[in-house]
């Protein structure tokens, strides 16, 4: 049993519309979870689904944030813009915007700082690729993606978690394995400790992505330092999703 509810996050990406918020909304409303969730649609559909989920607990968030608070760029939407909207945590530096759009370690410092200063949650995505992987630098790839996203940000009162995804498990139907995932996440806890100290690293959940499930979700619960799920294609199934909320709902505490 966790001390703390997981947190449960559904990543849509590039997907949905209306009968998937309609879908998706039935399906949370009818069901009493104690776990913590949240959904981060694309940006049109954050607006409409914050309403329909308002006196709900379900958090709704954003997939991205501008580093910028305003000004003359097209196309930008800025944190401020975010929570006026209803959205209570936004994703920061999954690994498809930085290969796709370049983003990198110092564009997500500044993303983090602008979503605190927001009073919003930022969920830090890192993770090493197969290339990475197999030449033993996950260790070193994360260690950078952390000390150069998070020095120097103040968290302090604030809410933050960190979303381990192993680029190699995105989408590849592979999952790390829960102990591999467990190795990796007792890493990032020790370096959060050294980047903060250890009550605020305590404070920080760890969640893990990649290729997660309902076949395998409650074994990567059952880690002590797996703290929750960041879910990509199977929360496109609100049915599979709520089944993936209701395993972490087993190792939640009642009170």
């Amino acid at each position: 049993m966790k001390e703390r509810p997981p947190l449960v996050v559904a990543n849509w990406k590039l997907n949905g519309g209306t009968d998937l918020i309609c879908a998706s909304v039935a399906s949370f409303l009818r069901q009493n979870f104690r776990v913590q969730i949240g959904i981060a649609p694309p940006y049109v559909y954050i607006g409409n689904m914050a309403n329909f989920l308002r006196n709900s607990q379900i958090m709704i968030g954003s997939q991205n944030v501008s580093k910028f608070e305003s000004g003359a760029f097209t196309g930008e939407t800025s944190a401020q813009m975010l929570k006026e909207v209803g959205c209570e945590f936004c994703l920061i530096g999954h690994s498809e915007r930085r290969q796709v759009f370049l983003e990198n370690n110092a564009s997500c410092h500044t993303k983090i700082s602008s979503t605190l200063s927001a009073g919003l949650m930022p969920i830090i995505c890192i993770g090493e690729n197969a290339q990475q992987h197999e030449l033993g630098l996950t260790k070193h790839i994360l260690y950078r993606q952390l000390h150069e996203s998070l020095l120097g940000q103040n968290i302090k009162g604030q809410q933050i978690a960190i979303a381990y995804e192993p680029i190699w498990a995105i989408g590849s139907g592979k999952a790390a394995t829960p102990e591999s995932v467990q190795e990796v996440h007792e890493y990032i806890f020790n370096e959060l400790c050294t980047i903060f100290d250890e009550e605020s690293a305590k404070n920080i959940r760890i969640l893990y992505g990649g290729s997660v499930n309902k076949n395998n979700a409650a074994q990567l619960l059952a880690m002590p330092n797996v703290d929750g799920l960041l879910v990509g294609g199977a929360s496109l199934d609100p049915e599979h999703f709520s089944e993936i909320c209701a395993l972490a709902n087993q190792v939640t505490p009642e009170n």
